[in-house]
């Protein structure tokens, strides 16, 4: 683990750092790295996690699991996908473009895999959520989620300007009707448990094999709150899902799912909401 960087100077209100232990191991070559942002004595650093993930792609590369060459194309081209992407080239994410085609090259050489990778993402979120102010972040022991079930696989689709990306084909989405009468309480309806549609979503980790959606308008209006719930192909629409508990019974329902791999029947508590939307 690198030591703090050093304070080196200070630029646009932002904090620029030189950190000798980053550029250890690093390659005479540093030129070939696109965009890199330095000064007259090396490459610099907004913040100590920039030198920490600088100095790992340049040990990994020293100790020969992929070529100085491998990586700079292997940048480059996540640097030209973030162009493309209309992010912003003001430097301000160069390192987060690093990172990312870090994940993309450990993967690839099989140094570890996805799953691991977003569990220690998870990890750290976690340990984040649950450490006070001012103290130091540290992982919880024992903190961990199973995710046999929550990587959907990658497809690549050309699109019609030729270009060719990969999307995650997903098992499912959920549509929260968000419109001009579901939790429109001004106007008679049931309050709409949105935060907890989000929230769940989010901690239970789903979000690589099932996506959410907070929508407009969905209909029927007399039946808010109204959700679509597509898995695997079906689609099933209920309303009046108004309180916090409907919507851990939707979740756990769409876990049960997901565990399964295939479609189940509806839980009784959710049956008689369960309706009709169009002609067959």
């Amino acid at each position: 683990m690198l030591q703090a960087a050093i304070l080196y100077t200070w630029i646009f209100g932002t904090n620029i750092l030189n950190s000798p232990e980053a550029l250890l191991f690093a390659p005479s070559d540093l030129g070939v790295l696109p965009q890199l942002p330095r000064d007259d004595k090396g490459p610099v650093f907004a913040e100590p996690w920039q030198a920490q993930a600088f100095a790992l792609a340049i040990r990994l590369s020293a100790q020969g699991y992929f070529s100085w060459r491998e990586w700079a194309d292997t940048l480059g081209l996540e640097l030209a996908d973030a162009a493309e992407r209309g992010e912003a080239d003001d430097g301000s994410a160069y390192y987060e473009r690093w990172l990312a085609a870090l994940e993309k090259l450990v993967t690839a050489k099989g140094l570890t895999d996805v799953a691991t990778l977003f569990e220690r993402k998870e990890a750290w979120a976690d340990a984040y959520r649950h450490t006070p102010h001012g103290k130091p972040v540290q992982l919880r022991p024992g903190f961990r989620i199973d995710y046999k079930y929550r990587q959907s696989p990658l497809h690549e689709i050309t699109r019609a300007d030729g270009v060719r990306k990969q999307i995650r084909i997903q098992d499912g989405h959920l549509f929260v009707c968000n419109g001009c009468c579901c939790g429109r309480t001004e106007k008679g309806f049931p309050a709409l448990p949105l935060d907890d549609f989000k929230r769940q979503w989010k901690q239970r980790g789903i979000r690589r094999r099932f996506h959410l959606t907070i929508s407009g308008c969905l209909g029927p209006c007399p039946l808010a709150n109204v959700v679509l719930l597509e898995f695997h192909g079906r689609s099933l629409w209920f309303h009046s899902i108004n309180q916090p508990e409907d919507v851990n019974v939707i979740y756990d329902y769409v876990e049960r799912m997901l565990v399964a791999g295939t479609i189940m029947d509806v839980p009784e508590v959710l049956k008689s909401r369960l309706f009709i939307r169009y002609l067959k």
